[in-house]
């Protein structure tokens, strides 16, 4: 070798051109955000996967893992106390999860029943999706479809529907993918099997138990004391709309709530409680216009139960608190008639109309946006029209099955699940339809 040549090789051997430094760079800058990403998801999966390997979590036996309830929060807290007493009063052990910390029923003190908060969002999902449980319930919809996923540790999923309402404006693909569901009625049956048949999926089971929530409702409207009516008070009409594109207010506002209180009825306006966090705005505004209206109130009170009480009728739209009220005071309803949006929900691929729409007459009256200027009017002849009730009872007998007494058949039908799933066979149970 020259000298030259030896001079010149510690330059040769550290040079790079610039494509192959620019290609070396990137490559290591994304292996460290590749490894950085990667660390940190161990970390934060570490938790649910160690529950997940070892099968249990502290202070959960294995008998409250047999049955698992989630609950997304304490606005279930109506459904799922009923269920609950009902399991304790039989001696069946629960684990009970709750999304939500301020869930009243984390701290019931329900005989059997051990509770746990997982929080929100991904850390609730991350939980749910490794459990273990023979048979998991749940008022969620959209199992396998959204965030929670089947855990391969559960044997069964049961979803537990929570009101009247046929099930055609909940989204695609609710219930596909549970095992089983705990229905109010036959027009939810009837909404179940159809979607099936037009899948093309195997039936699951479906029973027929009722709406859990009446359980307490009804007997507590029962304890409240008789509202007495003076002949020289004004009309009290309650409205409780629905929240959304398929909600009165969002619909028509001040349309709605104007004509009845320059009329000099009292009113009441109730809106859904996702209204206040989803329509936020259109709320606010509504609330600025009515400053000036002595005989109007927004109630936005956890228990709607003296609200229903107060009024003498409702007025309202496809909101399952219509059948709520109407079932519980047998009083009728003013429902506003228009075609609801149906895309985007099951109603699109049914080849009916949703039962709600079909007994609206039934339980009251519907008026269309024509009328909306003599709404008063109407609701005063509504209101003195005593020939409702006996249809509202009829209504109410043929298609909220067990009312006010639902836990009872609800948990025979978890009995009947937890004893096939602990021989490996609810899967099998869940391929014979009711």
């Amino acid at each position: 070798m020259s000298a030259l040549d030896a001079t010149l090789l510690p330059s040769l051997l550290l040079y790079l051109d610039p494509g192959t430094g620019s290609m070396l760079f990137s490559a290591v800058v994304g292996f460290a955000a590749a490894s950085f990403f990667a660390l940190k998801g161990l970390i934060v999966r570490a938790p649910t996967q160690l529950r997940a390997w070892f099968g249990r979590h502290a202070g959960d036996s294995a008998q409250d893992r047999r049955l698992v309830v989630y609950s997304e929060g304490g606005q279930y807290e109506g459904t799922f106390r009923p269920l609950l007493q009902e399991l304790a009063r039989r001696g069946i052990g629960c684990l009970y999860l709750s999304s939500d910390a301020g869930d009243p029923l984390l701290q019931s003190g329900i005989a059997g029943v051990v509770t746990r908060h997982i929080g929100r969002g991904p850390a609730a999902w991350a939980q749910l999706n490794t459990l273990h449980a023979e048979v998991c319930i749940m008022t969620t919809p959209g199992l396998d479809v959204l965030q929670i996923k089947r855990s391969r540790h559960v044997r069964h999923y049961a979803h537990l529907i929570h009101s009247p309402t046929d099930k055609a404006f909940n989204r695609p693909y609710s219930f596909d993918y549970f095992d089983s569901v705990i229905l109010c009625g036959p027009h939810q049956e009837r909404t179940l099997r159809c979607l099936e048949q037009l899948r093309g999926q195997p039936p699951k089971l479906l029973v027929q138990a009722g709406c859990l929530y009446y359980d307490e409702m009804l007997p507590a409207y029962r304890e409240l004391p008789p509202v007495q009516h003076s002949a020289k008070a004004p009309l009290h009409v309650l409205i409780a709309p629905t929240w959304g594109k398929n909600g009165l207010l969002t619909r028509y506002g001040m349309r709605v709530i104007r004509p009845l209180v320059e009329a000099g009825l009292r009113v009441t306006v109730r809106p859904h409680p996702q209204s206040w966090i989803s329509e936020a705005a259109l709320l606010a505004d509504l609330r600025e216009q009515t400053r000036e209206f002595a005989e109007l109130r927004w109630d936005d009170s956890r228990d709607a139960l003296h609200a229903m009480s107060e009024s003498h009728l409702m007025v309202s739209d496809i909101s399952g608190v219509l059948f709520d009220y109407c079932f519980l005071t047998e009083k009728p309803v003013l429902s506003l008639a228009f075609e609801p949006e149906r895309r985007g929900f099951e109603a699109n691929d049914l080849p009916y109309d949703p039962w709600e729409l079909t007994v609206l007459d039934i339980v009251g009256k519907k008026v269309g946006e024509g009328d909306l200027p003599r709404l008063a009017s109407l609701a005063a002849d509504m209101a003195g029209d005593v020939s409702r009730t006996a249809q509202i009872r009829a209504l109410r007998e043929q298609y909220v099955l067990h009312f006010g007494q639902a836990a009872v058949p609800a948990v025979d039908a978890l009995e009947d699940i937890l004893q096939l799933a602990a021989a490996g066979g609810a899967r099998a149970l869940a391929a014979s339809p009711a």
